[in-house]
């Protein structure tokens, strides 16, 4: 399909030269010192933490990173391509707190994690099982990271979503998917996962992420490069200014993860917004939002690199009308512009805060239609169905035709939830609302659940790893 594009083309080069300008004059402060160490040996002038990038240096290293690469699930029928014109959708990330109707809003736990990636599992529009759904609160930080990646394994069998912590939890999850898809050389042929990195914006990288993109790249595993720019408090107030920040930081981690490994696999990803200037927060809801996604994916083509945007975002704090406006501005400006990785795309409410299990529900119907308006169409004679008008002719119907039987189950979108039905019908079975439909689903789901198949040995290496966490 045609992608909606926000700028022109010299726009694209003017914010080019832009970036490469903070880059050289600027620099970013880099506070990892192996990462600074090899940003000299390239060419790059470091002074103290600050690191200033060579055009030319830039230029060279972004060209090395593949336009697409391929996520190898368990089930290799759920394999995903990221980049082209492929769009890949995968569930909230982040988020501390759970919400659903009968509980209301709580910390998350173990248990809602594991329950976010069976719907995750069991919902086909979803494509990725997702990284960190919600915080697990009820264990020790230094366990949640094996706890993830073990449910994400386990529970599902599609690409997942690895650690975006530290060095040490990168590291901790290429040991444990190497446990289930082979040694680390395979998995750089067949990476099963993306982790999620992001500068320390304004203009810089903490040791944490620097470290974590290193390892990622030298074990050849894909990653996003990330920044989440907040036009009016971390960058300019204008939208041009804020995509420069955020262009010159996420081109800066593509240079570091080149360095460690040329061709490693990255995901320009943008996910800058704008601050609520009367409140001084940050607003995902935001049409600026909106406005960046389209940008990120016009500079990714730009540099020829699979992009992330977007998601089902949303500044709400519970599922309402907002939510559900801002969540699909952000979701059709993803579709439309040409993003292919889309983070957030189900569950999120309270601007990165709360992950809602209703929401999760309706951000699935929303991610469903999206690939139905993706999909595009093909003007072959028997869609164009010419002789099917004629056989109907002016006052026919074409309900009962056999064109429509023959192709209706392929040609309109048939939602989960949506109430279709006419008024007195919906009364007659008790005018349920919208969100009490996705309670319902989504423990209907849950419910129904039944784990993919794990090889037995394969399992039994895993769960004796995870004892020795467990009981470390």
């Amino acid at each position: 399909m045609r992608f909606f594009e926000y700028f022109s083309k010299d726009d694209m080069e003017t914010i080019h030269d832009a970036t490469m300008t903070v880059l050289e004059s600027t620099g970013l402060d880099i506070k990892y010192e192996p990462a600074r160490d090899l940003y000299a040996k390239a060419g790059c002038k470091v002074d103290g933490e600050r690191v200033y990038f060579p055009r030319s240096l830039v230029e060279t290293e972004i060209k090395k990173a593949p336009s697409q690469f391929t996520l190898y699930a368990r089930d290799p029928e759920k394999n995903v391509i990221i980049g082209g014109d492929h769009i890949a959708f995968m569930p909230c990330y982040g988020a501390p707190f759970v919400n659903c109707m009968d509980k209301g809003r709580r910390q998350g736990t173990l248990e809602d994690f594991q329950n976010f990636a069976k719907l995750a599992y069991a919902i086909p529009y979803i494509d990725i099982t997702g990284g960190m759904m919600t915080e697990p609160n009820d264990i020790p930080v230094e366990k949640r990271n094996a706890e993830r990646i073990y449910a994400a394994m386990t529970l599902s069998d599609k690409p997942f979503m690895g650690a975006g912590t530290n060095e040490v939890d990168a590291e901790e999850t290429i040991e444990m998917a190497s446990r289930v898809f082979g040694s680390r050389e395979e998995m750089a042929k067949k990476p099963p996962f993306v982790s999620i990195l992001t500068s320390l914006t304004p203009l810089a990288y903490d040791d944490k992420m620097a470290g974590a993109i290193m390892a990622y790249a030298k074990a050849g595993m894909p990653q996003l490069i990330s920044s989440l720019s907040i036009a009016g408090a971390t960058a300019p107030v204008t939208m041009e200014g804020t995509l420069v920040v955020q262009n010159a930081e996420v081109l800066a981690g593509i240079v570091l993860s080149q360095l460690v490994r040329e061709g490693a696999p990255v995901v320009f990803a943008g996910s800058s917004s704008a601050a609520a200037m009367r409140y001084g927060t940050l607003s995902i809801g935001a049409p600026e939002m909106a406005v960046n996604t389209a940008a990120t994916a016009q500079m990714a083509r730009f540099y020829d690199l699979p992009c992330r945007g977007g998601g089902a975002l949303t500044d709400a704090k519970q599922v309402d009308a907002q939510a559900a406006y801002e969540s699909m501005m952000s979701m059709q400006m993803a579709t439309l512009s040409g993003i292919n990785f889309v983070l957030h795309s189900a569950g999120i409410l309270e601007g990165y805060m709360t992950a809602s299990y209703e929401k999760f529900i309706l951000d699935a119907e929303i991610c469903g239609m999206c690939k139905r308006i993706k999909r595009g169409e093909a003007l072959t004679p028997e869609k164009l169905a010419v002789e099917t008008i004629s056989q109907v002719g002016p006052g026919g119907e074409f309900l009962t035709n056999m064109h429509t039987f023959k192709h209706f189950k392929e040609e309109i979108y048939a939602p989960i939830l949506e109430e279709k039905d006419n008024f007195d019908a919906w009364t007659s079975k008790g005018s349920v609302s919208m969100e009490a439909r996705a309670n319902a689903k989504y423990k209907e789901i849950l419910d129904n659940y039944t784990p993919p198949e794990m090889d037995a040995a394969v399992q039994k290496d895993l769960d004796t790893y995870m004892d020795t966490i467990r009981k470390g």
